[in-house]
């Protein structure tokens, strides 16, 4: 009888290392492989936003966790973030890619629809239905980077709405319809 329990029990235990495996296995296999030794790892684009000081290092072709991306692209006046259009960041990434930056800098990203009230109410130019209050629209420049040009990049992308902003020395990049528009 204590040979059969403990026939059973090395049994139970073979089972649960097994899951434990499987599980382990499936969580690996979907993370990004290891650098190979000898091998050049691959170049990192460098985001930064200038509101909240923060840097982000995204590796081309690996999209960062969700709740990353949400956090830095947040709002900076109220710091809250919302679900940020995951396309946002690969936009920045293309950008500073094509340019060969290792910088893409971003000026705006999800903005509170109070703090947008209070910007409109105070003359400032920003639309009152926005595509940063709903988490599909990025402001942002790359280093050394003319901002026309920046701008022409953006609209042969035909990926949404891009904004010129020649004085503020940025342009907008949204996910919604395909228009163009200048500002200050």
């Amino acid at each position: 009888m204590k040979a059969l329990l403990v026939v059973l029990l090395l049994a139970s235990a073979a089972h649960a290392d097994a899951k434990k495996e499987q599980a382990l296995a499936a969580k690996t296999a979907n993370k990004r492989a290891l650098p190979v030794p000898g091998q050049r790892p691959a170049k990192l684009i460098n985001l930064y936003n200038g509101w909240t000081n923060e840097w982000l290092a995204v590796e081309p072709g690996v999209a960062p966790p969700q709740p990353m991306v949400d956090r830095f692209l947040r709002d900076h006046f109220t710091n809250k973030s919302m679900k940020m259009d995951p396309r946002l960041i690969g936009i920045l990434v293309s950008a500073a890619q094509n340019f060969r930056s290792d910088t893409a800098l971003v000026v705006s990203g999800f903005r509170h629809p109070k703090y947008n009230l209070m910007l409109r109410k105070k003359g400032h130019q920003v639309a009152r239905d926005s595509h940063h209050t709903l988490g599909d629209a990025v402001d942002f420049r790359i280093p050394n980077i003319a901002t026309p040009q920046l701008h022409a990049w953006a609209k042969d992308q035909k990926i949404g709405g891009v904004g010129l902003y020649m004085e503020s020395d940025f342009v907008h990049m949204d996910t919604g319809k395909i228009r163009y528009w200048s500002g200050e």
